[in-house]
């Protein structure tokens, strides 16, 4: 059956990796807006992050709502303002070939959706670029009048809840998951690609390599298999 659908992760799929040199001297495996702006804060800024991802980790947080939401409260508490935000954002590269693969997937009449646990400024701006038509990501900062976060909106868009919206969107559109298709590159994508009828690891994670149908090097091989 041929593919109707294609669903796309966002941070180091759509868009570059940000590799972030952690307090420890590590580089950071969550290759994020997130961090790269924690990096951008200050150490103090770095530590925090560290610690809401070992508290994630470990089971501490009830959901994924709860470590956004403790999240954002760290980017505000460190500083984050509108100016910085979109600077860091708008730095941030698209991969190579998204922008002509994603033009051929759309001449070919297949359907996109971004589903990220990411920033809703990063899809939007996906969407305009590359035509994206639907999206669905994690968390909306709204700025006052100083530019400082004064409201966020949190919505339930990573592990589970990715399968969550894959399901929705398939239903809307009277698909059946055979006909949809996944690419992604973090070990928070398994349980997507483990629903969908093809999927893609994209310089990925070795959990989701494990778990997807075709592990690829470059973004325009899926080409080859939709």
């Amino acid at each position: 059956m041929s593919i109707k659908l294609l669903f796309l992760d966002m941070e180091g799929t759509i868009y570059a990796k940000q590799h972030v040199r952690m307090s420890d001297g590590e580089i950071s495996d969550h290759n994020s807006l997130w961090s790269r702006l924690m990096k951008e804060l200050g150490e103090d800024a770095i530590n925090d992050n560290e610690k809401t991802i070992e508290k994630w980790e470990n089971g501490v947080y009830k959901s994924y709502l709860e470590w956004c939401d403790e999240s954002v409260r760290n980017l505000a508490r460190h500083g984050l303002n509108k100016e910085l935000f979109h600077e860091i954002m708008y730095s941030i590269d698209y991969n190579p070939e998204v922008k002509e693969t994603i033009s051929e997937v759309h001449r070919r009449g297949i359907k996109t959706a971004i589903i990220s646990g990411g920033f809703a400024h990063q899809t939007k701006r996906a969407q305009v670029d590359l035509k994206i038509n639907h999206a669905c990501s994690a968390v909306e900062i709204f700025w006052d009048d100083q530019g400082k976060p004064s409201h966020w909106n949190i919505f339930p868009s990573d592990f589970e809840g990715k399968v969550d919206y894959v399901k929705l969107l398939s239903r809307e559109y009277k698909l059946s998951l055979t006909e949809c298709a996944f690419i992604g590159d973090g070990k928070n994508d398994v349980q997507i690609a483990k629903e969908v009828s093809v999927s893609f690891a994209y310089q990925a994670h070795d959990q989701l390599k494990k778990n997807a149908t075709y592990t690829i090097d470059r973004f325009s091989e899926i080409l080859k298999f939709i």
